[in-house]
């Protein structure tokens, strides 16, 4: 191969701590002579850490996708380890999927939709519709496409303390005379050829962006599809399964909150609180909204059980008073006598038998 890299600047270029990996695995890439070279260059790759430079960028990359009124961020840690663009280095044969600022594995945000829409294929294909809604138009080509209203951002390797994230990796290739046709049949006396490959441990950050219902759909998919699919190369080898990891996510969530300043905690704070009124406003008018026929069909199976809940009690007077109002006569009294029969009205014991009793008059329109 052709040295990339002047020979002025060759000796503090590969002696340093802190040299971005992704110029050491791409650009920076020298001459390699010798059977073991390739390995003892991924070792030099493999020996670096995170800089602090990309600490911060990560830092700032968390703490601008903390507000949850609109992004999902999810920690999560490979199990074993993780192969992600290994086709992207054609002079070592063995590539990894790099940031081009910072040198860090990441996994495209294209690849994680991708694992996403697998996954829902293959265990929601009754929901198809569902699921175009949310990750958009599978087939490019279709004159009728549209995009998904989740987006998918690329996921971030996770800087901890002392930690690393690449690991040297082997993979043993046999009978390679045989495979590249100069050999008629393989042998057992056929010597192995191992091929060093460079893998990624460690955690990832995920982040989802829309609507915080269609968001929370698309991560419980996420997380199926990394605990029982996989991502990236080599999965049916053990490669790419990842676990939630909440202790990791709740750390870093903490030092974010440190980091924030008072009146952006304030501000996203107000907004949380604005959106949950507002959910809860618009899920008071769906309920009103119901046809009388769906309100008696969930009262007779779960008045017994919900009774004692008070925010329950509260839905039901709601209902009386929207009936009372706008429904015919008919169904008033049809959801009188499903709430009579359920136990609506108490024991002349209790002290709010008297006005349960007058709320069901009140409803069938006795006066």
């Amino acid at each position: 191969m052709a040295a990339l890299v002047r020979k002025k600047v060759d000796a503090p270029f590969f002696n340093s701590n802190c040299i971005n990996p992704s110029l050491l695995l791409e650009k920076g890439l020298l001459s390699l002579d010798g059977e073991n070279s390739k390995k003892e260059h991924l070792q030099k790759l493999v020996a670096l850490p995170a800089s602090a430079e990309y600490k911060t960028a990560f830092n700032r990359w968390f703490d601008l996708t903390g507000d949850d009124s609109r992004f999902q961020q999810a920690a999560f840690t490979v199990k074993n380890r993780l192969l992600i663009g290994m086709n992207g280095n054609a002079g070592l044969e063995t590539g990894c999927c790099l940031s081009r600022n910072y040198g860090m594995p990441y996994i495209p945000g294209s690849s994680v939709k991708g694992v996403v829409r697998n996954w829902a294929n293959s265990n929601l294909n009754a929901f198809s519709d569902d699921i175009e809604e949310l990750l958009g138009t599978d087939d490019s080509e279709q004159p009728s496409r549209i995009s998904g209203t989740v987006t998918f951002h690329d996921a971030w390797w996770i800087p901890k303390d002392g930690g690393k994230p690449f690991v040297l990796d082997v993979v043993t290739t046999h009978h390679q005379a045989y495979y590249n046709g100069s050999q008629d049949e393989p042998s057992d006396t056929d010597s192995p050829i191992p091929n060093h490959l460079l893998a990624v441990q460690g955690s990832f950050l995920f982040v989802l962006e829309g609507e915080p219902e269609a968001v929370q759909t698309c991560q419980r998919m996420l997380e199926e599809a990394l605990k029982h699919g996989g991502i990236g190369a080599k999965t049916a080898a053990g490669y790419g399964y990842m676990r939630p990891n909440l202790l990791l996510a709740s750390n870093l969530q903490r030092e974010s909150d440190q980091r924030l300043p008072a009146e952006v905690k304030e501000k996203r704070k107000a907004e949380a609180q604005r959106k949950f009124e507002q959910q809860k406003q618009d899920e008071a008018k769906a309920e009103l909204e119901k046809s009388p026929s769906d309100i008696v069909n969930e009262l007779s199976l779960h008045y017994k059980t919900q009774r004692d809940s008070q925010d329950y009690q509260k839905k039901i007077e709601a209902w009386i008073d929207s009936a009372i109002e706008n429904w015919q006569l008919e169904d008033r009294h049809l959801l009188a006598s499903c709430l009579e029969g359920a136990g609506y009205i108490p024991s002349k014991k209790k002290k709010n038998h008297p006005i349960r009793k007058a709320r069901l008059n009140q409803l069938k329109g006795v006066k």
